[in-house]
């Protein structure tokens, strides 16, 4: 670098040139690729079609510790599905569940799911089942207070059920994907023929991923799933199984005498 300053006509300019061009292009492509990397939402359809499933087994210490006792899951209400926009239902996208974002905050991407409440039956159903209790499936989404060939019947309604991706800088500007959804239902378990609830309670998750992890810088997180559909599934999945894991309601089952002959 010393000899490149003695002069040596235009020899010396056209090297001293490169030397001043060179680091300058290093830093226009660092920036032009960071401000890549950090935007990046290619490929992203405005609108996009998830899936809600439930995950069998995920919350653990409540399977089997009912008793045997039979028990019909409504029809589910579900207050998500009122709100979700009429154009998106009558074009078969089914109800809104959340959104994609990019680093502005801006809506890059709307989400949808089909046959939400119907799910959430399903997996109410299931969850009864692994707790220890028979349950079935019915048509009816009111409880009525009447005769039932059943020792319980259980009302729901969805109150909760959003998901959110966004597009998150790092200090290094490292850029990558963090999604938040959020699960919740309201419950109310009758004893026929009575009217009054013999329990009623609420159940609600909320799911980070990458998983909130206190201990681990957040350049070393790194996302589980692929889909927001795959984590909003796992909130709704711990609000369900959630019901069956209370001690009050296991409680009150275990103790009641049951009215049915």
């Amino acid at each position: 670098m010393i000899q490149d300053d003695i002069p040596m006509g235009g020899r010396v300019a056209r090297r001293a040139g490169v030397g001043r061009l060179l680091p300058i292009a290093i830093v226009v492509v660092a920036f032009v690729s960071g401000c890549s990397s950090i935007n990046s939402t290619a490929n992203l359809e405005p609108a996009s079609q998830q899936t809600l499933e439930y995950y069998p087994g995920l919350v653990k210490g409540f399977e089997h510790t009912f008793p045997r006792r039979q028990i019909v899951v409504l029809a589910v209400n579900d207050a998500c599905e009122s709100r979700s926009p009429g154009a998106a239902q009558s074009s078969g996208e089914g109800q809104e569940i959340g959104l994609t974002v990019d680093t502005n905050g801006q809506t890059i991407q709307r989400l949808y799911a089909t046959d939400v409440a119907a799910i959430v039956q399903k997996a109410l159903v299931q969850a009864a089942d692994e707790a220890g209790m028979i349950a079935t499936i019915s048509t009816q989404s009111n409880y009525s207070a009447q005769p039932v060939d059943a020792d319980y019947v259980l009302q729901s309604k969805v109150v909760k059920c959003w998901v959110k991706k966004q597009r998150v800088v790092d200090s290094d500007k490292n850029a990558s994907w963090q999604t938040m959804a959020e699960f919740a239902l309201d419950a109310a378990i009758y004893k026929p023929p009575f009217h009054i609830p013999f329990w009623q309670g609420s159940s609600s998750e909320t799911y980070s991923d990458p998983p909130d992890n206190p201990g681990v810088m957040s350049e070393d997180q790194a996302s589980i799933y692929d889909e927001p559909g795959q984590v909003l599934s796992v909130a709704f999945t711990r609000a369900v199984e959630g019901i069956f894991k209370r001690g009050d309601l296991r409680a009150l089952v275990t103790q009641d005498r049951a009215l049915r002959r």
